[in-house]
């Protein structure tokens, strides 16, 4: 399992879904962001790794495996968090209103931490979801043939 490979879909889905979001804004005047946003760039990130590891290795990683994975991703997870935090506190103006606040940036490190923590356990189990259904889509394509 690759962590460079992680980070680009994560960063990817980030993108994605920020375009998504301003698209929906601009054509419907209407903001579907939500706070639950936060935790899907790993989700997806994690099932393309799962995905990519199944059809590599022909098997699904075995528990410990997905744990060191989703502990050493987590890492990057929170570091890319942190980032994102520092460049929207200069570019959105509520969040650097909030870092001025008494314990607004210790609110926002708990937050992202708490996303961490949540995205740690979804990676875990959307990276054993992707392999396993690489490898029933391989199943089903070698029954065909």
């Amino acid at each position: 399992m690759k962590l460079g490979r992680f980070a680009v879909v994560y960063l990817a889905t980030i993108v994605g879904m920020l375009v998504i979001v301003l698209l929906v804004q601009a054509i419907a005047r209407f903001d579907i962001s939500n706070s639950g946003m936060a935790i899907i760039p790993a989700m997806v990130a994690a099932l393309v790794e799962g995905q990519s590891f199944a059809r590599a290795e022909n098997r699904l990683p075995e528990s410990p495996e997905m744990w060191r994975f989703a502990r050493r991703a987590s890492v990057i997870v929170l570091g890319l968090t942190m980032m994102s935090a520092a460049v929207f506190s200069i570019a959105v103006p509520e969040i650097a209103y909030m870092l001025r606040q008494p314990n607004g940036a210790l609110l926002l490190l708990l937050a992202i931490l708490f996303q961490t923590l949540v995205s740690f356990f979804l990676m875990r189990l959307f990276l054993a979801s992707g392999a396993k259904s690489a490898l029933k889509a391989a199943s089903r394509k070698g029954d065909r043939s």
